[in-house]
């Protein structure tokens, strides 16, 4: 399967919060994922930098 997209190390931050530390993830053709966490561990804000 061809890797679609890719990322690595993603940190993000508002102030001092961090809120993703080195974040990576590589989704391939037709591969499914999810995303758990609890409330404001940072699910929207990665799938947002996806976009």
């Amino acid at each position: 399967m061809a890797t679609l997209i890719e990322i690595s190390n993603v940190t993000k931050s508002y102030g001092a919060q961090e809120l993703l530390k080195e974040a990576s993830i590589a989704l391939a053709d037709e591969q499914k994922i999810g995303f758990i966490g609890r409330n404001g561990a940072g699910k929207s804000t990665f799938l947002r930098i996806l976009l």
